[in-house]
């Protein structure tokens, strides 16, 4: 019996990677990664499952190693982060992995690259993206490449520019760009086009451009998402204001780093639509979504549950803003058994309180009831929780018994908030206990109300993992 084909994908630490290797797996290929340092991959639950090669694909011998027996590989990597000689990387990785697929004898190259008119004034990005194409072609292994403009899902970049930016500010300030056009793609799409092509014979060598059915101005998809939302945005376009300024504001106001936004927001200053339909022609059965449904099923990911595991480091305390979220968590390794941490944590709230300034907890609860919320309404069992239970204003949300407790708070809030604790056993008899809340704010309102609380939630979630440590060591020692 034929073994599966292997597969190589790089990137897989980015957006589009890290989702494609699962379906990949799912589809019955062997798969291998490439990554520059493995620990960054350890937490993804598909990790034990494919092959890991370590190394920069700025090696030649890493990339030679990393290719033996690879039937098709895709390369989804880019080096904005690098700094100002981010385009050389760029074109110096794309030549060592189209030699080194040309010395291992791989069949077939996948990329995916940037959706803009290579004769128009286009931005250093999207020219990079292009020219990235362009070098991997002039190698003697087939290539198809995909050019793509807004990737549209929960976690992509460019989607999440558009969530922050048009939560944040009532009244949005741009350059005349804004009204440039853009085709913008659900993210299932663009992993459709890239599974599609590892069995389409016909799509080697070619250059295909993708997008959703719509075509929208950048001012539009701003506007439709803050209507998705409930949200009255104004947007005014104003001249003067430079790509690096934005890219800062950028930087400071979204989870995107600034040298990653400039680019991106450079990228505006022509139009990204598709001009050649040859994609629905090779991919008949690749329907595309339109943008109002592809941003509908972003939001509908607003949960934790589909936040990417947060990797365990024994770090104190971390602090995260992505996918719509704010994350603050603290993590302490204890030497306290397991089942007396996950009491104390199960008998948490209602009559017995919450061990650490329960009177914040009475105060907050008082004023969630002044404006019409829930309140602190106790719990139904002082001893034992299950899935659905009432506890004070927050439900059970999930329960892992010894393991985990997930918690959704149903007070009045301009936004949605968990809180979450994880217990989890390490070698040598320790625990790792994790606390995390979780926030996802609505609108302006909704952010002002995380910053001006979060001195007092660092306060309060500070001292509460501290006394339920201190309540553990209690039920243990009898």
């Amino acid at each position: 019996m034929a073994q599966p084909r292997l597969v190589l994908v790089t990137g897989v630490t980015g957006y589009i990677g890290s989702r494609l290797v699962p379906i990949l797996l799912e589809k019955g290929n062997r798969v291998r990664v490439l990554v520059r340092d493995k620990d960054r991959i350890s937490s993804r639950p598909w990790r034990s499952q494919v092959e890991v090669a370590e190394g920069d694909i700025l090696s030649p011998e890493a990339l030679n190693q990393a290719m033996q027996g690879v039937s098709t590989a895709y390369y989804l990597v880019h080096n904005m982060t690098s700094g100002r000689d981010y385009l050389e990387r760029e074109l110096d990785s794309a030549r060592n992995f189209a030699k080194s697929s040309g010395n291992s004898a791989v069949g077939h190259i996948i990329y995916l690259g940037g959706l803009a008119n290579p004769a128009d004034d286009i931005g250093l990005h999207l020219r990079s993206r292009i020219k990235t194409g362009e070098i991997l072609r002039q190698g003697c292994v087939p290539v198809t490449e995909f050019r793509s403009s807004l990737i549209i899902g929960s976690g992509s970049i460019s989607f999440e520019l558009i969530r922050y930016l048009t939560e944040q500010f009532p009244v949005l300030l741009g350059p005349f760009w804004v009204h440039n056009c853009t085709q913008p793609i659900a993210v299932q799409n663009v992993l459709d086009y890239l599974l599609s092509a590892l069995d389409v014979q016909i799509c080697r060598g070619k250059i295909y451009e993708i997008g959703g059915k719509d075509v929208h101005s950048y001012a539009e998809v701003m506007s439709i998402y803050a209507c998705l939302r409930g949200l009255k945005r104004h947007i005014i376009a104003l001249p003067g204001i430079s790509v690096n300024f934005m890219g800062q504001m950028a930087g400071i106001l979204t989870p995107v780093p600034a040298e990653i936004a400039g680019p991106l927001l450079g990228g505006m200053r022509t139009d990204s639509v598709v001009r050649d339909n040859s994609a629905q022609v090779d991919f008949p059965d690749i329907h595309t979504l339109d943008y109002e449904t592809s941003v509908s099923m972003a939001l509908a990911c607003l949960s934790p549950g589909n936040l990417e595991f947060i990797r365990e480091n024994h770090a104190s305390g971390f602090r995260i803003n992505r996918e719509g979220f704010f994350v603050e968590g603290q993590q302490v390794v204890i030497d306290i058994q397991p089942e007396a941490v996950y009491q104390t944590i199960i008998g948490l709230g209602g009559r017995r309180g919450w061990l650490h300034l329960n009177w914040l907890w009475k105060v907050r609860g008082f004023l969630d009831r002044l404006v019409g919320g829930p309140g602190m309404r106790g719990r139904r069992n002082v001893d034992s929780l299950s899935e659905g239970d009432i506890l004070d204003f927050y439900r059970v949300e999930a329960l892992e018994p010894g393991q985990r407790l997930h918690l959704k708070a149903e007070m009045k809030a301009p936004g949605l908030g968990w809180m979450e604790w994880r217990i989890k056993e390490q070698s040598g008899g320790e625990v790792l206990l994790t606390q995390i809340a979780y926030f996802a704010p609505h609108g302006f309102l909704g952010f002002l109300y995380w910053y001006i609380l979060l001195p007092v939630h660092r306060l309060v979630f500070n001292g509460l993992i501290v006394a339920i440590i201190h309540k553990a060591r209690e039920i243990q020692s009898g």
